[in-house]
């Protein structure tokens, strides 16, 4: 039996919202329901992966719709979809478990589309049962390939989705700054999975020519440009059952671009100077610096080539935004550069560690690891770990958060820091007010008060 989108909507314009839903690629067939019963027999009969549900019903409203959805079918991602909103009923919808609340304005059918996109990749991603956890004792980091993750809180979290993405096939595309780790949740993903005796293979989208790129990834045939002298096979062919993880995705010509649709599409490539494509069993991971969606918006980057590497996206928050956990993961490192470089030194001073955590860390946990590996080599054995030992950026900056501030206006610079943030870390608004505890509207009224208030 297919997987279905069950519209339940009783408005004029719910046929035109299931035609686009239906003729948008890669979406299940939708099917609509006009009451609250009838969504709820659909929902017993069929294979549903996501409802979308106005909250004004002939049989049923507000609460009350969201309480039957969610005893029905508590696992299946819900959208509310009304043109009737308001924050208190958004603040509801979100408390009740909807994955996403959409208001009927001009712009509905295309911020409806969105989260039903983001909604189906929650519903593969809750559907899989992990063959394995991963187990590992509270506040003890674990390390891969020179990063360090911290098992406590919100990495715990991050390694449970890891896990989670290991045990599928779907594409996964992993997002966040320059060193936080994100060739790291490849490997990760890859070591977790069923495909771990297979090759894993990186390729820099950012470190070669457009060309060479190209017969790179897909290979070529002898004599299919000047220098082709034998037939070479691409990383996709060259990773049998394995994973390719495609660094920098972001950076990759639009001519190559089209060709990985066609890979994530129908499973084959077509060599440089092939005449025929050729079928591949390799998972793809892709990882970016940059915000896509703003790069889709712009044109350098393909939409239906997004939605597709992001069936099941990865956030990796900057470590400024963890702050708690640098104490911990700069011991981590302390110890680990002292047993490769053979020096002891008397740890870290309280005030360093401060002043560590004031720092901003724009090259996150491997700028962090860089550091100590350095004040492990420069210190004199024995020697404890005080600020002025750290680099002078790190000492100016805790020196600059020293000054003496109102309280207010500390609050107001983290709150628009991190709200700035999370915008560009999330794909689309509204899952960004839904990190931050908001709805949508509350989180534009925020950043309206606090940038009126930075202002006067």
């Amino acid at each position: 039996m297919d997987s279905v989108v069950l519209l339940i909507d009783a408005s004029p314009d719910v046929a035109r919202i299931q035609r686009l839903l239906q003729h948008t690629p890669d979406l299940p067939r939708v099917l609509v329901a006009g009451t609250l019963a009838t969504g709820l027999a659909r929902l017993r009969a069929e294979r549903v992966c996501c409802v979308v549900t106005e909250l004004t019903l002939p049989d049923a409203r507000d609460a009350l719709v969201l309480q039957a959805l969610r005893r029905s079918h508590p696992r299946i991602p819900l959208v509310v979809a009304t043109a009737h909103g308001s924050e208190d009923l958004a603040t509801l919808a979100l408390k009740a478990g909807a994955a996403d609340y959409v208001r009927k304005q001009p712009d509905y059918a295309q911020n409806l589309l969105l989260a039903v996109r983001e909604a189906l990749g929650r519903s593969m991603v809750h559907s899989l049962e992990p063959e394995s956890r991963l187990e590992i004792p509270a506040s003890q980091p674990i390390s891969l390939e020179g990063v360090a993750f911290l098992a406590t809180g919100e990495m715990r979290s991050l390694l449970g989705t890891i896990d989670r993405a290991a045990q599928s096939n779907v594409s996964v595309l992993v997002e966040g700054e320059t060193g936080t780790g994100k060739e790291l949740v490849a490997r990760l993903i890859h070591r977790r999975g069923p495909r771990r005796s297979s090759p894993f293979i990186t390729q820099n989208c950012a470190a070669l020519a457009e060309s060479l790129l190209e017969t790179e990834l897909f290979g070529h045939l002898r004599g299919a440009f000047t220098g082709a002298d034998h037939d070479r096979r691409g990383l996709f062919v060259e990773a049998g059952d394995g994973v390719v993880f495609l660094d920098e995705i972001a950076e990759a010509p639009l001519s190559v671009q089209a060709k990985l649709l066609r890979v994530l599409q129908n499973s084959e490539v077509k060599a440089v100077g092939a005449d025929r494509s050729s079928r591949v069993r390799s998972r793809i991971v892709a990882a970016t610096n940059r915000h896509l969606e703003d790069e889709v918006a712009s044109g350098r980057f393909r939409e239906d080539l997004y939605y597709r590497l992001a069936v099941f996206p990865i956030r990796l928050r900057p470590l400024r935004h963890r702050v708690n956990e640098i104490p911990t993961l700069a011991k981590h490192f302390l110890e680990r550069h002292q047993d490769e470089e053979r020096r002891e030194l008397d740890g870290l001073a309280p005030s360093t560690i401060e002043a560590l955590q004031r720092y901003s860390w724009p090259g996150n946990v491997r700028e962090l690891e860089h550091e100590v590996h350095r004040l492990v080599l420069s210190l004199p054995q024995g020697r404890r770990v005080y600020p002025h030992h750290l680099a002078p950026r790190i000492q100016a900056s805790a020196e600059a958060c020293g000054d003496q501030q109102p309280l207010r206006h500390i609050v107001r610079n983290v709150e628009l820091a991190v709200i700035r943030q999370r915008l560009r870390e999330h794909p689309t608004k509204a899952s960004a007010a839904r990190s931050l505890g908001l709805t949508r509207e509350a989180l534009y009224d925020k950043i309206r008060r606090l940038e009126a208030a930075a202002r006067s």
